[in-house]
């Protein structure tokens, strides 16, 4: 994986202008590159899921914060799931709610003003758990990478990182925390990068994911990233992006241009092979098994 600070690294150095305005314009054409890497497709990288619980009597759920598009939503009650159908305007969602109907099962839902609204109103005091499954928008690389004081402690097997003379903060959750090689006994991490659940004090960091190196009992160096989300292996293709803007455009260079525009669309081809279907199963097409609340009958 590579980080913000190592992107704009990379871009300076292929661009052979390292200065701090050059290096400010490759922040800006790499992230523009993101953004238009991310809206090709309905990518498995950006999917996610958040949760809430129904209210009695209340309608409509605010969406989760970094929402962008709904991919499904699920209330479950009990041992079963139930999955609502989309209203696909105004008009019919108001129709639908000339009914005063209540019901702890959802036959639709809408979606309006950031808010994911249900019919039937639910009717239970008792909360039953909504789960989004949605694509995440995301915030633009910007944070520098992270390097002060040492990891002091980690054992193999735990999520539970220990810092020496660092002051880790609470914004760092959500970026990514390698601990550096090296040939030191006790001393050294795996060199893998593993995503920081929370920032449990300046000295304490959670990962999402147990930590699968050596155990660490002395003093090693460390950094903590900012990352895109794409995938390890395609991490280099805004870089590619944003060099063929620039030796097209900023310092015109055909060649260069070209160059780099090829290795950006063959890497794209690669990207699009290996995530937008998330295994090489045979897809079972919908089978229509619709579930349906015996309770209730809307003639629209």
């Amino acid at each position: 994986m590579k980080s913000y600070t190592e992107l704009r690294n990379q871009f300076g150095s292929l661009a052979i202008n390292n200065s701090s305005t050059n290096l400010t314009l490759g922040d800006e054409l790499i992230n523009d590159s993101l953004r238009n890497i991310y809206a090709m497709g309905d990518w498995d990288f950006l999917e996610k899921t958040a949760t809430a619980s129904t209210a009695a009597s209340t309608q409509f759920y605010a969406l989760p914060f970094d929402y962008s598009k709904l991919k499904g939503v699920t209330i479950t009650i009990g041992s079963f799931i139930y999955t609502p159908k989309e209203v696909p305007n105004r008009e019919m969602w108001d129709r639908l709610n000339e009914s005063s109907t209540t019901s702890d099962i959802p036959e639709f839902f809408f979606i309006f003003n950031g808010q994911l609204g249900f019919f039937p109103k639910p009717a239970s005091t008792t909360s039953n758990a909504i789960t989004y499954i949605y694509r995440r928008r995301v915030a633009d690389l910007n944070v520098a990478d992270f390097s002060t004081g040492n990891v002091s402690a980690i054992t193999s097997g735990s999520t539970t990182v220990t810092g020496a003379s660092t002051s880790w903060t609470v914004p760092m959750a959500g970026r990514f925390l390698r601990v550096t090689h090296t040939n030191t006994a006790g001393a050294s991490g795996d060199g893998q990068w593993y995503e920081i659940s929370s920032v449990a004090s300046s000295t304490s960091i959670v990962l999402t994911k147990a930590y699968n190196g050596t155990t660490i009992t002395a003093n090693t160096a460390y950094k903590i990233g900012q990352m895109s989300f794409l995938p390890e292996e395609h991490q280099n293709l805004p870089v590619y992006k944003a060099l063929q803007i620039y030796f097209m455009s900023v310092q015109p260079e055909p060649v260069r241009s070209q160059m780099y525009g090829q290795l950006y669309e063959d890497g794209v081809m690669r990207l699009k092979a290996d995530h937008l279907d998330k295994t090489h199963n045979v897809v079972v097409e919908d089978i229509g098994v619709t579930q349906i609340n015996p309770n209730l009958t809307v003639t629209l």
